[in-house]
């Protein structure tokens, strides 16, 4: 049985119309898990935040092509200086990503957030873990929400 197709610019059209979906669906979705890893990097961190910056500078950006597509590095008011440099190095470190992929970047953005975790103290390495241990049931979680209806 031989398969003719005579209007490929319309294939061609649904091809990049599904391309778009799933780039917006990943956007949608990395920016849950963003809000899922930051909440947990804050409510776990091992560490005595005596100013509350260093809690406060953590946040997320998702990256799609080498854009910045969606951010948030809000917990309240204050703690301005503490969100600055989060998204400052967020921005930094989105830069140097490959631009032909989507990527979820967190990050806190105290200087002396390395130091504190050299120190044994959990700042983002847990939230790490946790999405290490978790990689196969957030991939089955991301398929059920690319075939999912939602718009």
């Amino acid at each position: 049985m031989a398969l003719k197709c005579t209007n490929w610019h319309e294939v061609e059209l649904e091809f990049i119309r599904a391309k778009e979906e799933y780039d917006r669906k990943a956007v949608e979705w990395l920016s849950v898990l963003g809000e899922r890893v930051v909440k947990y990097a804050r409510e776990h961190g091992s560490y005595t935040d005596r100013t509350g910056n260093l809690r406060n500078s953590i946040g997320y950006v998702v990256v799609q092509y080498g854009r910045i597509v969606t951010e948030d590095f809000s917990i309240g008011s204050g703690h301005g200086e503490a969100k600055t440099q989060a998204r400052a190095y967020a921005l930094e470190v989105a830069r140097n990503l490959p631009a032909n992929k989507t990527y979820l970047v967190w990050v806190a953005g105290m200087e002396y957030a390395k130091y504190v975790e050299a120190k044994g103290f959990d700042v983002l390495e847990g939230s790490g873990n946790w999405i290490e241990s978790t990689a196969e049931k957030l991939k089955a979680e991301f398929v059920r929400f690319l075939k999912s209806k939602e718009k």
